[in-house]
């Protein structure tokens, strides 16, 4: 036993016990009362005697380490059990062991057996200990669990069990350190999604300036300079693809029609001064050609009317599903998306309304100035309007934070198109609040015998006398130093296009940096201009 002892540096014990209580060892002990039969070693065996079977761990009492005991029961030919022999195993070096592997700076391995006593680990003050004391309320959780992660105050405890001794290994990991791991890698990805976002975002700016936002309005400073001006002779690029590319093309068919019927007549001028003194020999002639010009005229006309449907079909429909899609992503329903994707998506919707109410304005403009436009005439609580643009207008106030203050009487039954009644208030509004940066926003509705007044107020940037003169001009916008001009300079000049159809006006007084009053006034009951 001594030599088996000597030559296998992890046994610390080689002994014998027999059924008639005898016991001897590998080294000298001290007389004591010891019976092995009444020993656990002992009794496990003799309860097992055809296994080499393995004790729990336990504290040696002539040394300050935990051992393991190897037995073996001793069995005659007859199968009688007449001793058992064993070796005790130190378990001293589990610790020095279990220190080489690397786990991190800060992590700390420990080997428990599977009554919980901790066997092995780096902290001296906690060998031998029961894990329970570090475990508190979760130490069932680990007994009787294979695996698994358990939280703690300041740790996190990845653990496994042995299948063959039902040991668990675990290691502890500060929650510093893997906070720290998250973090770091949540900032990569996050940068990583930012530069996807801004690459994202330029791409989609180069890609809307260069196929919508450049030509539509290259086109729109044309159709300007031609309003202003009435010169046809104008540059129209038409290089562009898709819908925009036929609205160019379509535009410019139109305005070269427009071109050769202007100098068809100049000449027909020409040609009737030339011979005034023959008139009455070409009067026949000319009343053929006038005959023909009106049916070129009827023909540019149907060309007009094509364009404004070209205009609302080819492009309000993209347009409205840009806005359409656009909304279903920012809420979510395609796919989660995360803030700066919102916001890029937003300004898409933004710039597509924008465009939407551009293109809406400008077709509205057309049938006015073309006497096409019809007022779909119904009879309607003004109240009800007043208090849908109340609603509807209050969120942007107290955004903002402006005071929407609406005086209206309890009940105004008018007989108009409430459509376009509508249309025009919420442009007065919206323009009140937009230039207001503190202060209030305030709308009055008063009854005069029979006409209706709506005064809408407000306290911010104000007109000057001069620019005030233009307010009411198609695409006249005031430029105020120090902030963005916003609009198109078409909604003013709209809403008082609409008034005046319904048999009203629009009126405006201003002071600089003390606020503005526009006026909209119009009869209770509509009358077709014509009939009056």
């Amino acid at each position: 036993m001594k030599d088996y002892q000597t030559t296998h540096p992890y046994v610390s014990s080689v002994y014998m016990g027999r059924e008639n209580g005898a016991f001897v060892r590998s080294y000298p002990r001290l007389p004591t009362t010891y019976d092995p039969r009444e020993r656990p070693w002992y009794i496990l065996a003799k309860e097992h005697p055809s296994q080499v079977v393995v004790t729990d761990p336990y504290r040696a009492v002539t040394t300050p380490d935990i051992n393991i005991g190897i037995e073996k029961a001793l069995v005659n030919q007859n199968g009688t059990v007449y001793g058992v022999v064993g070796a005790d195993i130190t378990l001293v070096n589990l610790t020095s062991y279990i220190s080489r592997f690397n786990v991190g700076r800060d992590a700390e391995m420990i080997l428990v057996d599977d009554n919980g006593m901790i066997i092995a680990t780096r902290n001296s003050s906690r060998l031998y200990s029961n894990i329970s004391d570090i475990l508190q309320d979760q130490t069932p959780t680990f007994l009787m669990t294979k695996e698994g992660v358990l939280v703690l105050n300041n740790s996190y405890l990845i653990y496994y069990t042995s299948p063959e001794l039902g040991w668990k290994i675990g290691v502890f990991f500060p929650s510093s350190s893997i906070e720290q791991k998250i973090n770091e890698s949540i900032a990569r990805i996050l940068l990583f999604v930012l530069i996807a976002l801004i690459l994202l975002s330029v791409i989609t700016i180069l890609v809307l300036n260069q196929t919508v936002i450049r030509p539509l309005s290259n086109l729109t400073d044309v159709s300007k300079r031609i309003a202003e001006t009435g010169d046809l002779d104008q540059k129209i690029e038409t290089g562009g693809t898709g819908e925009i590319g036929i609205l160019s093309r379509s535009f410019k068919a139109m305005v070269e029609k427009i071109r050769t019927e202007e100098a068809a007549r100049k000449q027909a001028l020409t040609e009737l001064a030339d011979h005034r003194d023959h008139l009455e020999s070409i009067v026949a002639d000319r009343t053929r050609e006038l005959s023909d010009a009106n049916e070129r005229l009827k023909e540019l006309d149907r060309l007009k009317s094509m364009f404004i449907a070209s205009m609302s079909h080819e492009l309000r429909t993209p347009l409205n599903s840009i806005i359409g899609f656009t909304g279903i992503m920012v809420k979510g329903m395609t796919g989660p998306i995360n803030p700066e994707q919102k916001k890029q998506l937003g300004m898409v919707q933004d710039s597509a309304r924008h465009l939407l109410a551009l293109i809406n304005d400008v077709i509205d403009i057309s049938k006015i100035e073309a006497g096409k436009i019809e007022a779909d005439v119904s009879t309607f609580d003004l109240a009800d309007v007043i208090r849908d643009i109340q609603n509807t207008f209050a969120p942007q106030a107290a955004e903002q934070g402006l005071a929407l203050n609406i005086q209206i009487p309890e009940s105004i039954a008018v007989t108009s198109d409430d459509r376009r009644i509508k249309q025009i208030i919420m442009n007065l509004v919206s323009n009140a609040i937009k230039f207001t940066d503190t202060g209030r926003a305030g709308l009055i509705v008063h009854r005069q015998g029979s006409m209706v007044t709506v005064s809408v107020s407000d306290t911010g940037i104000g007109i000057n006398g001069e620019d005030l003169q233009k307010i009411f001009r198609p695409f006249e916008r005031i430029a105020v130093p120090g902030r963005l001009t916003e609009g198109t300079g078409l909604g003013l000049y709209l809403s008082q296009k609409l008034a005046r159809f319904l048999g009203g006006d629009i009126t405006a007084e201003s002071e600089i940096h003390k606020g503005s009053v526009f006026t909209f006034s119009f009869p209770i009951t509509y009358v077709k201009q014509e009939d009056t």
